[in-house]
């Protein structure tokens, strides 16, 4: 059994987190807890964990400290992040000391923590350039290919996969190397220069049909990712 240090300020946070996770299933056990850095630092001084889950804000020492003496010790440790927050302040903060994974307190589900474990266990089936996806991600992918020209955002997103929009950007971009609001400009700018080179309708109708709300959304997006205008795209080819 594969062992997780714990930490938490909030007794009944890490109650919560402990019996939203069938542990057993994973082959993780929760082995030892910590109401602050402090005290995880001094368990993490005796013991050995396989990874450690940790809050930010907390009392004595704070969790972006924890990491940074831990990483000292061992830099291969595997360390995640649980927080109730959703400001990406602090999920740039843990990713750049380099943390795996980054949870939302109340968000986070057994198939996330499955994913997250597995990424551990075996880094070399990871995705690689952008190349192969997990299932969650593949999902979205395809959700976005098939609706560019609809109205998406990330609230959008986080209602149809059932999982907080700060989790699914951050997992978003380490696959794919942008966020999904990147991809689906892309998306709909290769839907426009399609079009485009059909010559047969309006740039006002490309806007519409592509899934731009304005003119001005439309045009700026094109420009800076073709490098020029619709209207010089058009002429050229």
């Amino acid at each position: 059994m594969r062992t997780i240090l714990l930490v938490d300020d909030e007794k009944s946070a890490r109650e919560l987190f402990k019996a939203s996770i069938n542990w057993d299933s994973l082959n993780y056990e929760i082995a030892d807890e910590a109401k602050n850095g402090s005290q995880a630092l001094a368990l993490y001084l005796e013991k050995s964990y396989d990874l450690v889950i940790t809050d930010i804000q907390m009392p004595v020492m704070d969790g972006l400290e924890l990491i940074r003496k831990i990483l000292k010790i061992n830099p291969n440790q595997k360390i995640a992040v649980l927080s109730c927050h959703e400001n990406f302040d602090y999920a740039k903060q843990a990713f750049r000391l380099g943390v795996i994974d980054y949870f939302i307190k109340d968000y986070i589900t057994h198939e996330e923590m499955k994913e997250t474990l597995l990424r551990i266990e075996s880094p070399e089936e990871q995705p690689c350039e952008g190349i192969q996806y997990t299932p969650r991600i593949r999902g979205v992918i395809s959700y976005l290919e098939d609706n560019f020209a609809s109205d998406i955002d990330l609230f959008h997103l986080e209602k149809k996969f059932n999982i907080h929009r700060v989790h699914l950007t951050r997992q978003f971009k380490l696959e794919t190397g942008c966020t999904p609001g990147s991809y689906i400009r892309r998306l709909r700018i290769e839907k426009a220069k399609s079009m485009l080179l059909e010559g047969q309708i309006t740039v006002s109708e490309i806007i519409q049909q592509s899934g731009f709300r304005n003119p001005q959304s439309f045009y700026t997006a094109f420009k800076k990712i073709v490098g020029v205008t619709p209207n010089e795209f058009r002429g050229k080819k």
